[in-house]
């Protein structure tokens, strides 16, 4: 197809979307089959009678309905909803469309497509994932600060998921340093969660930042929703940052993608303190993970976020057999082999 032609039958993929998306019964999973099956959303618009197109969707329409009209006044809708959408300068992605994520379209769970709000350059830059607990300490508060006042004037962008915590932390940082922030989504783009979030959202975009879901515009949240979201945290970043978490959260699933998906994963952590974050040696174990003792290791880890050498397909770095003593010149860390894991 020339691009025109392609420009025309995204455009009309959006609207059969949309247009489905107002049936009762239809929501995020039975999209999801469609997509599955490779039939086609304007396709499947375009059936030839109502019970073909109630199979596909397993659900009823009204009975008294004359078919042509009621494709024409579904079609209508679908046309009012992008419009409003576009309206937001929001934009719905497909998978299979060139602006799709690449970074996201090559994991093998990648979403069949995604509401993009604010720019789309930001999904294709190189970025960061700074994640969290719902409730930081002093300590975590302080370890993610510290690290997204080191990403300032970089070219990176980060990427979090707008929850209390260390995720909220991350944006406002962001939007501080003039950081590019991605907020990923649990729920619908026109859902605030959670509460107080919109105006969080709005600083986002209004500092050039991108808000992104998978999830139909006034989906609610789940925990299940959550867990997925986690995935493309994990897949559009270069490198994940978990700043504070237990070896059983929701951040736990978040390093667990990284690792699925071949990312670079930092652990940070103040002096004196490893040792007391269990979920540091369990991540170096289980995921690959690296370790920085912070500020100390600060440019180290600034290094190891943007060098793209990998070793077989893993990082190789500081190990958390160990905790390093270094000795700073300029352009060179000495790392001094020092401490034991007891």
């Amino acid at each position: 197809m020339s691009k025109e032609q392609q420009k025309d039958y995204w455009r009309n993929e959006t609207v059969a979307f949309l247009a489905l998306t107002s049936l009762s019964g239809v929501g995020y999973w039975v999209l999801h089959k469609i997509a599955e099956s490779g039939l086609g959303f304007k396709n499947l618009l375009k059936a030839s009678n109502a019970d073909e197109i109630s199979k596909h969707l397993n659900v009823s329409l009204p009975d008294d309905i004359e078919w042509q009209a009621y494709q024409q006044q579904l079609w209508s809708i679908g046309l009012a909803r992008a419009r409003s959408l576009h309206a937001d300068n929001v934009r719905l992605l497909f998978r299979e469309q060139e602006l799709f994520p690449q970074e996201l379209k090559k994991i093998d769970d990648a979403p069949h497509w995604i509401f993009v709000q604010g720019p789309i350059e930001n999904l294709h830059k190189k970025s960061v994932s700074v994640i969290g607990t719902r409730k930081p300490s002093t300590d975590g508060v302080i370890l993610a600060k510290t690290v997204i006042a080191a990403l300032a004037n970089k070219g990176l962008v980060t990427v979090s998921g707008l929850a209390l915590g260390i995720d909220q932390i991350a944006h406002t940082e962001s939007i501080k340093y003039n950081i590019p922030t991605v907020a990923v989504l649990g729920n619908g783009i026109y859902v605030e969660f959670p509460k107080g979030s919109n105006t969080l959202k709005a600083q986002i975009l209004n500092r050039g930042g991108t808000v992104v879901t998978e999830y139909l515009p006034e989906q609610l949240y789940s925990a299940e929703n959550f867990v997925r979201r986690n995935r493309i945290q994990a897949a559009l970043c270069n490198t994940l940052l978990p700043i504070e978490w237990e070896i059983k959260s929701g951040s736990a699933h978040t390093v667990a993608f990284a690792h699925k998906y071949n990312k670079k994963i930092a652990n940070v952590f103040l002096p004196g303190t490893a040792n007391l974050r269990p979920e540091l040696k369990f991540s170096e174990m289980e995921r690959g993970a690296s370790a920085w003792e912070m500020p100390i290791c600060v440019n180290g880890l600034l290094k190891y976020i943007q060098d793209d050498m990998q070793a077989n397909g893993k990082v190789v770095q500081q190990s958390l057999s160990f905790q390093d003593d270094f000795i700073s010149t300029q352009k060179v860390l000495v790392y001094k082999k020092a401490h034991h894991y007891n």
